[in-house]
Parts: structure tokens; C-alpha cells; sequence
């Protein structure tokens, strides 16, 4: 049978354990030693994730308020605000950095040894778990939540601290809480071999209310909260060491988008080229049929550019009126004044060249005619008229005036 993930409550020696499917169904549920464990994983394959809880009863989990500053100073002073809360020395301590919610962040801390031989032991199973939490760390932290175990007792409580005690000291624990005056809890009973009435007195549980258990254990029901934000002691030098080799590969994905999307806007610029080309290839093909439709005698026309000029001139006429001149004047001046040229009629009777434009404003027209006035021809506007919400002019270029 194969597990897909394997969830751990480490308590001491004393371990529970759950086996789950891909479809995060329970497979199967036992407790033991390790040595149980390894047993059970001998005869299938090893789960592809393992997750571990550690008890509330070895681990203090204290929210703390820390300074606004940098991160780094936060880190520095988190075991100065910790130690008086210590039944030991801290620098024998681990500290798991955990949630910041403004001035206030979360620490879990743990004896360092403790941690290091759970990480051993796990290791000699060939088990490498992505998470170690804490079981208190997965409770609600905005309501008095009592959660029953057979062996374990989880407690919650607003503005407190969480704890966590054996369930046949539950009465005296509650009792040493509330001094004889108990508080109204939510109690889920997730135990199977006793009940709440033999554990706590019938008073109590008058004053409190019992929630539906959403699982059968207390290891189940832990397993279903989000572990999102929670704590995890994998952190620091107890870090997994695929974590770096894992950041390596997101870059390593990050960096075969960026080459896929520069490969998308190479083909989007070479497909743009291959238009543009197909396009000027048209114009090229149009301008040489229009010539030699006009020219059908010239049977080899090359330099289409120069042999229109040579046109045009005719021999030496116009080339005296300035039509070439006035042409190279006019073209770029319509290019930068963004104006479309729908007419051109050239007057070689009156030595006039007349344009039929259409634009966007009519100032368009008229910053024309200052250029051609500028660059010494005697240019004169028409009629504008407005159409919707484009304008259509002419304008009149004198050639033979030209000094």
C-alpha cells in the first residue's frame, strides 16, 4: 500500500502516528515507540511528505512584543524577551521565528538537543519532514477551545497562553487555571477509550458547550487545520538542506519563463518583420506595374526613384518650375505634420501644385503651409471644412516664384 503523507505527534518516547492517502484520507493510525514506526513503513514505501508535531508539554510557544525595527534587530533581541520566561539557559534553546502581526510575533522555543536527536531519529528512517510544528500552535487563538485526547489535553484561551497537559490531570490543571471559578469553554471530546463525564465534573460541564469532533482523533483533527503561518522549527540550522536546492530551482523556473517569453517576442518581432517585408514587397511590385504602365517602352526599369525624377524633370521643364524640389520639401513636411495626402494636381500651365489633405484639426493644414512658406515656396490655403471628426483641406504651392 502506498502512504502519501505521514503525520507524527512526538511526545517523548511516546509517538502517534497517522497515515494518509493522496486524497488526504486516513489510511492508518497506531502509537509506540519508534521503533513501532519503522515496523509499519518497512514493508511499503516510504511517504512522499511527513509532517511532525511536537507536544505543547516540550516546547513553550509565547507570543511576544517585539520592536518596530528591521528584521534583523527583531532577531537579534527575540532571546533577551524570551529568557525570563526559561526554566533554562537560552543559549541551549532554539528559537523558531514565527507569524508577525504588527508589534507582536510568535516564537516557539525548544531545548536545541531535543530537537537535533528527534531530527536523528527521524533520519535513521530515512524520514526528512518538511514540517515540525506545534500541536498548541494549530489551535483557534480567538475562543476558550478545550481539545480532549486520550493521552493529551490541548487548552486555548484569549489573551492567554495555550497549554497543553496529560488528559488524566485535566481536572487539576483546570482547577490550578480558573481557581475554583471555571470558565465557559468549547470542548470537542476526540477521546475513545473514556468520557468527559468521568473526567470532569458535572458542573463544569454544565457551564461549557461541546462542539462536534470533526475527526476521530485528536491526531486527525490537528492534521486538518491549516498549516499556513504556523511555526516551523525547519528554520535556521535545522533547515532542510533541499530548501536551498529548492530556491535554486524556482529561479531556475523563473529564468525558463523569461526565455520563453523572450522566444515569444522574438517570433512576434521576426512574424512583424516577415509582414513589413510581404507589405514593401507589394508596394514594390504595385510601383513597378504602375510604371510600366505608363512607360510600357522602357523594358528594363531599375532605380524607379530615379527614373520617375528623370520623368518629372522632363527634359529640363519642370525641373525650372522646381516640381522635384517642392516634392522633397512636401513629403516629409506631410509626415510630421501628420496630415494624409488623398489628392495631388500639378498645374504646369500655372506653375501652381495643388494638395487635397484631411487630418484631425485644421491647424494641421496650417502649420503646412508655414513650413513650405519657410522653406521659400508661396504656399496658399483653401477651403476647410469639418468633417465628424477629421478635417479636409487644400492647399496651393506656387513653383515658379520660387527664388
Amino acid at each position: 500500500m502506498a502512504f502519501e503523507n505521514l503525520v507524527i505527534h512526538w511526545r517523548g518516547q511516546d509517538l502517534e502516528w497517522l497515515l494518509l492517502d493522496e486524497a488526504q484520507l486516513p489510511l492508518r493510525e497506531g502509537r509506540g515507540s519508534l521503533a513501532a514506526l519503522a515496523e509499519v513503513l518497512s514493508d511499503d514505501e516510504l511517504p512522499l511528505h511527513t509532517s511532525v508535531l511536537l507536544s505543547g508539554e516540550s516546547v513553550l510557544i509565547k507570543t511576544i512584543e517585539v520592536p518596530p525595527k528591521p528584521t534583523r534587530q527583531v532577531l537579534d533581541a527575540v532571546p533577551y524577551l524570551v529568557e525570563e520566561y526559561l526554566a533554562c539557559d537560552v543559549q541551549d534553546c532554539f528559537i523558531a521565528i514565527g507569524e508577525r502581526r504588527g508589534n507582536d510575533l510568535t516564537v516557539g522555543v525548544i531545548d536545541e538537543p531535543y530537537l537535533a536527536d528527534c531530527l536523528a531519529q527521524l533520519t535513521t528512517l530515512a524520514l526528512d519532514p518538511e514540517f515540525i510544528g506545534i500541536d498548541l500552535d494549530l489551535m483557534a487563538r480567538d475562543q476558550c477551545l478545550l481539545l480532549v485526547g486520550d493521552d493529551v489535553a490541548l487548552l486555548s484561551q484569549p489573551n492567554a497562553e495555550r497549554v497543553a497537559f496529560e488528559t488524566a490531570q485535566i481536572l487539576t490543571r483546570l482547577e490550578l487555571l480558573y481557581h475554583q471559578d471555571p470558565l465557559a469553554l468549547n470542548i470537542v471530546d476526540l477521546t475513545e477509550g473514556q468520557s468527559l463525564d468521568q473526567l470532569l465534573p458535572e458542573t463544569f460541564l454544565e457551564q461549557s458547550q461541546r462542539l462536534p469532533a470533526s475527526a476521530r482523533s485528536l491526531l486527525q483533527h490537528l492534521h486538518q487545520q491549516s498549516k499556513t503561518n504556523r511555526l516551523n522549527f525547519r528554520q535556521g540550522r535545522f533547515a532542510r538542506e533541499g530548501r536551498g536546492s529548492s530556491g535554486n530551482a524556482w529561479l531556475w523556473q523563473l529564468g525558463k519563463v523569461a526565455m520563453l517569453v523572450a522566444a515569444l517576442q522574438l517570433l512576434f518581432a521576426g512574424a512583424q518583420g516577415l509582414y513589413l517585408f510581404d507589405q514593401a514587397s507589394n508596394m514594390a511590385g504595385e510601383a513597378k506595374a504602375l510604371y510600366q504602365s505608363l512607360y510600357p517602352n522602357d523594358q528594363n526599369p531599375r532605380d524607379l526613384r530615379r527614373r520617375w525624377r528623370s520623368r518629372l524633370n522632363a527634359g529640363g521643364e519642370q525641373d525650372q518650375l522646381g516640381l522635384t524640389a517642392v516634392l522633397d520639401a512636401v513629403s516629409p513636411a506631410l509626415v510630421n505634420a501628420r496630415l494624409q495626402l488623398d489628392n495631388l494636381n500639378f498645374n504646369s500651365g500655372r506653375g501652381d501644385l495643388m494638395l487635397q489633405l484631411s487630418g484631425q484639426q485644421s491647424e494641421q493644414i496650417m502649420a503646412l503651409a508655414e513650413v513650405l512658406n519657410a522653406a521659400g515656396f508661396q504656399s496658399e490655403i483653401g477651403t476647410i471644412s469639418q468633417e465628424k471628426s477629421a478635417v479636409r483641406g487644400s492647399l496651393r504651392v506656387r513653383l515658379g516664384d520660387r527664388p
